[in-house]
């Protein structure tokens, strides 16, 4: 009877542990960047449960990522597969970071443009300027 309490034990431990790292690759839904496992909401506290209910089962952890991002979608993982659907979460931060530069740069050129003088004055011009200066 030990035995088996003692190698019930040893199987929960590390079924948790394989429930923790699963959880840590899934991201909750409601929160703003915070993993199932990280999360305190209901839905992440049940998407735990779902994770360790499918384990239990025996499936393995490809089999409940699949069940999840079928269910959820590919936004429930934090490394996304790269895909056609995926492709602008992986190359969006890029873009936004391109193109930030790109303002900033054409920003700067405008001020520079803005504040130097694009023509030098004549001869005639000069001394226009000196007599109004003068009078």
């Amino acid at each position: 009877m030990c035995a088996s309490i003692a190698f019930a034990q040893v199987s929960d431990t590390k079924l948790e542990e394989r429930v923790k790292a699963l959880s840590a690759e899934l991201r909750c839904l409601v929160c703003q960047n915070q993993t199932v496992a990280d999360s305190d909401a209901p839905v992440a506290r049940d998407m735990r449960d779902q994770v360790r209910a499918q384990l239990a089962a025996g499936k393995s952890e490809a089999e409940v990522k699949t069940y999840m991002t079928e269910r959820f979608g590919d936004f429930v993982l934090y490394r996304p597969p790269l895909r056609v659907g995926t492709v602008l979460l992986w190359i969006g931060p890029f873009l936004a970071l391109l193109a930030g530069g790109w303002l900033m740069l054409r920003n700067l050129r405008q001020r520079r443009e803005l504040a130097s003088p694009t023509t030098e004055l004549s001869e005639s011009e000069r001394e226009k300027a000196r007599q109004l200066l003068a009078d």
